[in-house]
Parts: C-alpha cells; sequence; structure tokens
C-alpha cells in the first residue's frame, strides 16, 4: 500500500447491479465460490454473495494493482477468519468483508486488526430484548434511558461495532457479546472490557457511518497507530470487473 490507511469499499446492491454486472462480478470468482453461489436457494441471497465476493477482489487487486482479481485465494484462520493465502505480496494485505441485505462492504489494510460489519437497521424490531440476551449490562441501562427512535439507532451502533471488533480480532463469536462493551457519544467511541478480557481498550479506535438511510456500518481500527489509520471511502470497483 502507498501509506498507511485503511481503504473502505462499498457497494449499494440497488446501485450496482447494472446490467451485465453480475456476470462481470461472477467470472472474477474462484470455481469454489462460483458453486457456493449457486446453493443459495433464493437468488437476492446468492446476487449479494457474488457482489460481496468479487468486491473483495477488486478491492485487493485496487491496492495490490500487480494482481488480478481473480488470481487471489483465500484460506481460514483457526475461528474461520479468511485471510490471504497467496500470492505474496510486497507489504502483505489484510481484509474484513461484509454484507446485509442490499449493501456489501470490505475494508483492505496493512494491519490484520482492522474489522468492518455492516447491517441492515429495522426499526420494526424489538431491540431490548435482543440486547437483554447479548449486550453487556452498561448498554443495555443506556438503550433503557433513551427514547425509542435513538434506543434504535444505538442498539445498532452497538450491534456494528462489537461485530466489527470481533472481526477485527479474529474470534468470530468466540468472545461472548456481554464481554465487552461500546461507549458512543458525539466526542468519541470506546469499548470496555471485562477484567479478564486480555485486550487494551486505549489500542482501538472506531468508526460508524450510514451507507444509505437502511444500513449501519462500522470499523474497528486495532493497529495502534496514533491517532488511529486514515479511512479512505473507494467507489465500487466494478471497471476492473468489465475490463
Amino acid at each position: 500500500m502507498e501509506d498507511d490507511r485503511i481503504e473502505l469499499f462499498v457497494g449499494l446492491i440497488e446501485t450496482i447491479d447494472a446490467p451485465g454486472a453480475l456476470d462481470a462480478c461472477r467470472r472474477v470468482l474462484s470455481v469454489d465460490e462460483r458453486l457456493r453461489a449457486d446453493r443459495f436457494m433464493f437468488e437476492r441471497h446468492r446476487r449479494q454473495y457474488i457482489f460481496a465476493h468479487a468486491m473483495l477482489r477488486l478491492a485487493l487487486s485496487r491496492v495490490a494493482p500487480d494482481v488480478g482479481p481473480s488470481d487471489w485465494s483465500f484460506a481460514a484462520g483457526r475461528y474461520g477468519r479468511p485471510f490471504v493465502a497467496a500470492p505474496t505480496t510486497s507489504t502483505p494485505l489484510h481484509f474484513s468483508l461484509s454484507h446485509a441485505d442490499g449493501c456489501v462492504a470490505c475494508v483492505v489494510s496493512a494491519h490484520e486488526t482492522v474489522g468492518v460489519d455492516v447491517e441492515t437497521v429495522s426499526r420494526r424490531g424489538a431491540p431490548l430484548s435482543t440486547a437483554l440476551r447479548f449486550f453487556a449490562p452498561e448498554e443495555v441501562e443506556t438503550l433503557r434511558e433513551l427514547p425509542e427512535p435513538a434506543a434504535i439507532e444505538r442498539f445498532f451502533d452497538y450491534w456494528t461495532l462489537k461485530e466489527a471488533y470481533l472481526k477485527a480480532r479474529g474470534f468470530g463469536l468466540n468472545l461472548p457479546l456481554d464481554a465487552f462493551a461500546m461507549q458512543v457519544s458525539r466526542e468519541a467511541i470506546e469499548i470496555s472490557f471485562k477484567p479478564d478480557i486480555a485486550d487494551d481498550p486505549h489500542g482501538w479506535r472506531f468508526s460508524l457511518c450510514s451507507p444509505s438511510p437502511s444500513h449501519r456500518l462500522a470499523i474497528a481500527d486495532g493497529s495502534r497507530a496514533t491517532g488511529g489509520l486514515p479511512i479512505t471511502r473507494n467507489a465500487w470497483p466494478l471497471q476492473e470487473a468489465a475490463e
């Protein structure tokens, strides 16, 4: 990478699903990825999988232009986190991939401890009952104190931030969501841990954004870089798929 930063790529399906786009993206996938895509029961899930995994390949090749999108291969770590298995690049690249109904997103960085999560914001659910099951007590208390519209928004802040952190750590769901708590204010986003969790809260930086009115996206940066890594948001990298 030219400099030390997080490259963020986001695509809204309704925007990127132009004529020919799906076929162009499918062509850069591996045989295994195509077979997995074909096993989805619903067409919308199949399209989302193809766009998400093509985006990842295109994003990696945007950062490392000497490697073609179809030339990347991946493997999974101890807790199932995927990583670049080949080819070897001058600066090792790490990534995190996420997709929710209608939105795909990934980040690429030279740092392993970076994660992204995107979720569809539903205003019809009962977030407090979900929070009671999964969240830390202080997060539940904050949600109880907020009026409903704000509580729903804060619930999805917490959810995406927690998922982004778990992805950055590479734990999947092997670390309970109530083992750490998020604190969100206009000034900062911070994290705290139960005493038995071996992590330094000061080593993390977080950011939130809304790719659309119905999506929430969070990035967790555990690089320990002073002030956190700068984040560059990139347009949907479809041109490479059509070439």
